[in-house]
């Protein structure tokens, strides 16, 4: 390569203008028309196609048993509190407060329950209704209110 300063000898130089011509290589290439592929016709046996080939199912829908069980044991808490509350009637303390406890336990667990079913999306609705009956239906928190609302009858 040359630098700026040194003159280009005048017989190795291209004549101002021109491009020096270089032989080139000339390859044939053949162009073949393009030809629609006759349709594939696909008999109704699964069996013999490729399983990446067939359609993909549609997706299925989230089931809602997970708020349906919150809802089940909100109503087991009511059922239980109900039974309590006629076993202590009767006179059966001790059974009484046995069931109270039952009746606290499922409160609990359907409580949880529900959120879960309202974190997750399956059954939200019927989750979130379960723990708020479950919540009122909690002998511990329906004492509680009745005593609040026993003082402030007297005040």
């Amino acid at each position: 390569m040359t630098s700026p300063e040194e003159p280009i000898a005048p017989d190795d130089a291209p004549p101002h203008g021109e491009v020096e011509r270089v032989p080139l290589k000339v390859v044939p290439i053949f162009v073949q028309p393009i030809v629609d592929e006759p349709e594939v016709v696909v008999e109704d046996d699964d069996d013999d196609l490729d399983p990446a080939v067939t359609a993909e199912d549609e997706p299925r829908r989230r089931t809602r048993l997970v708020g349906i069980a919150a809802a089940l044991l909100a109503l087991g808490t009511i059922g239980v509190h109900i039974a309590a509350v006629v076993v202590s009637s009767a006179g059966d303390f001790a059974a009484g407060a046995q069931l109270g406890w039952v009746a606290i336990g499922l409160s609990a667990l359907a409580v949880l329950v529900g959120v879960i079913a309202a974190i997750i999306g399956r059954g939200r609705a019927w989750g979130i209704v379960a723990a708020l009956v479950a919540v009122l239906a909690n002998p511990y928190v329906l004492l509680t209110v009745l005593r609040l609302l026993s003082g402030a009858q007297t005040a």
